[in-house]
């Protein structure tokens, strides 16, 4: 009977120094995920900061070569895009609240809305060697059509991008949360759905059929606008 007591206590005190300690590695986990994501958003901005200076100021006071001003802006859109995969990973992970992910999503969105401004500012001083697309989404969209023609978009820009990666800026921008600059240029545009496309500040397009129609809209489209009034 003392042995099976003893049994008992012993098993008790393990069973409760395994959950404390469990407890104890969740929350330096959970805390960790968050500082993570924490420092993502931060880098960028320090980033951001550090391209401002280099695109609007250092490349014309250097006279810095307009593609050398160009691959600083596109290393950059290609930095922002990989650090917010990392962050949309990592805040999976953790319990951060949907309003504490969605302030983090909106500095990223306005991060991209920044470099487009940066790039129509080096395409004014440059020349049009570059096409930009500015790619407007619903985030956390609950809307079955509206997620799935948002995945059909994603896979034929994923597509564009890695065929043309040095001739078109894509920024992806999230359409649903209330930034005013985004705002603004949704009005500006008449964006009134997502997802949509802004090209080269002139076109929107809110249907894609295939990736070829999509590369005649950006590369041609003088072309495409020539065969539509044409059509019967």
């Amino acid at each position: 009977m003392v042995n099976s007591k003893n049994a008992f206590w012993q098993a008790l005190i393990v069973t409760i120094f395994v959950f404390a300690a469990g407890l104890i590695l969740g929350f330096y986990i959970e805390l960790s995920n968050v500082n993570k994501s924490d420092f993502l958003i931060r880098s960028s901005e320090v980033d951001f900061l550090d391209q401002q200076i280099k695109t609007s100021q250092l490349s014309g006071r250097l006279n810095l070569s307009c593609e050398s001003a160009k691959q600083n802006l596109f290393d950059f859109a290609d930095e922002i895009y990989a650090e917010a995969l990392e962050f949309e990973e990592n805040s999976a992970q953790s319990k951060l609240t949907e309003e504490q992910r969605k302030i983090l999503h909106k500095r990223y969105d306005l991060l991209r809305v920044n470099l487009w401004l940066e790039s129509l500012e080096l395409r004014d001083r440059c020349g049009e060697d570059f096409h930009t697309v500015l790619y407007f989404f619903d985030y956390s969209s609950k809307d079955v059509e509206v997620k799935s023609k948002q995945t059909v978009f994603s896979l034929i820009l994923m597509d564009l991008k890695g065929k043309n990666s040095e001739k078109i800026l894509l920024l992806p921008i999230a359409a649903n949360l209330d930034l005013g600059s985004v705002n603004m240029i949704k009005e500006s545009y008449n964006i009134i759905q997502s997802p949509s496309l802004i090209i080269d500040e002139s076109l929107v397009l809110d249907e894609i059929t295939t990736l070829e129609d999509l590369e005649e809209q950006i590369f041609n489209p003088e072309e495409v606008k020539k065969i539509i009034i044409l059509k019967p």
